[in-house]
């Protein structure tokens, strides 16, 4: 993954401690998918036993991974994105089209937060269960609507920041053109 630079003299700011909980989280589930892969390998090729419900497992971690990984990606502003428009705006124009792109996703994350939730509880009503391990489904549904909340709210909090002129990045924001 390619870093971001830095300016001569800057530093790269600490991470929050939510920052931190949602990273080690990610770096655990991804830890865990791999030990469990290597494991499935292990006892389906040489014991001829393979793990019951690892695809089950693997796929819990999967959501987790992405869903977890989500609000850092979005506190960083460093989703995909296409940026040959943007390039063309200057001064106020560009400014106008990142709150326009923070509040769009914001408000997209917060309506994906509700749709998982929702889906969390048609699951949890249902009684649906993974078919192998009989897991529930609806906690792992909440908690991925809950990880969406919190990128939204992040989406959120730098868009209060950018109105407020209290976003150190959007001066530095200027020159870079970021991933695309």
């Amino acid at each position: 993954m390619a870093e971001a630079r830095l300016a001569p003299g800057e530093e790269r700011a600490r991470p929050s401690a939510l920052e931190r909980v949602l990273g080690s989280i990610a770096a655990l589930c991804l830890f865990s998918m791999m030990a469990l892969t290597f494991a499935t390998v292990i006892a389906r090729y040489f014991l001829d036993s393979p793990i019951a419900g690892d695809s089950e497992i693997q796929g819990f971690l999967l959501g987790l991974i992405i869903f977890s990984g989500l609000p850092l990606v979005t506190r960083r502003q460093r989703h995909i994105a296409v940026h040959a428009f943007a390039m063309m705006l200057k001064g106020r124009w560009r400014a106008a089209q990142r709150i326009f792109v923070l509040s769009l996703t914001g408000a997209g994350f917060a309506f994906i937060a509700y749709l998982i939730f929702l889906q969390g509880e048609m699951l949890r009503s249902e009684g649906i269960t993974t078919n192998y391990l009989n897991i529930p489904e609806a906690p792992f549904a909440y908690a991925f609507a809950g990880l969406t909340l919190v990128a939204a709210l992040m989406a959120g909090e730098l868009l209060y920041r950018r109105l407020r002129g209290l976003d150190a990045d959007a001066v530095a924001e200027e020159g870079e053109t970021g991933p695309e």
